[in-house]
């Protein structure tokens, strides 16, 4: 298998492995509501290595397929997913505070600003520069709908608290499994 291939792969099983971590970790959380707290919260406390592992497992799977990003699909889509992936990386390491926030903490502030960079930023803008590649209609349609959606979502999640959970558990999914539609799309390339 070339490393390009390798690469892909991680790409392709990252997004759904984070979906499926965060799926289970929402049913074996105590005290903890999948409706209304943000995915980042199952971090905080006792049992919280589990959403921490998942968010740098993910972040490393994701710069892996950066790097293929970057050579099969464009540079910039490559660029974008880097910062996808090291955004991760950076929100496992820095543990969110609990949200309502009454005190902030510095890693709370770094795992926001990472969060907000992942959700109105890097993802959104690597599907719509992604869209143009090898363009056919329902890749651009669905590559710019991801790149609407997915702030659109995240935003929702901030405005509507008691449904925060489940709009940016709509925006992950969404997101991730673009970055896998990306990945297998690639790899169905006969060049590879």
């Amino acid at each position: 298998m070339s490393r390009d291939r390798y690469l892909l792969w991680c790409g392709a099983l990252g997004g759904p492995l984070f979906i499926a971590v965060f799926l289970i970790n929402d049913r074996i959380r105590p005290d903890y509501d999948p409706v209304s707290d943000f995915v980042s919260e199952a971090a905080i406390g006792p049992g919280g290595w589990l959403q921490i592992a998942n968010f740098l497992v993910t972040g490393i799977l994701m710069l892996a397929l950066s790097i293929a990003a970057g050579r099969v699909v464009s540079r910039w889509t490559g660029r974008l997913l880097s910062v996808f992936g090291l955004c991760l990386l950076l929100a496992g390491l820095f543990v969110s505070d609990p949200s309502p926030h009454t005190t902030r903490t510095g890693h709370g502030i770094v795992h926001d600003v990472v969060s907000a960079i992942i959700f109105l930023a890097s993802l959104p803008a690597a599907a719509f520069v992604a869209a143009r590649w090898r363009p056919t209609p329902p890749w651009t349609w669905y590559s710019r709908t991801v790149g609407v959606a997915v702030p659109t979502l995240f935003l929702l999640a901030g405005a509507i608290a008691p449904a925060t959970g489940v709009f940016q558990r709509l925006a992950i999914a969404v997101g991730w499994t673009w970055t896998a539609a990306l990945a297998l799309r690639a790899l169905n390339q006969p060049t590879l």
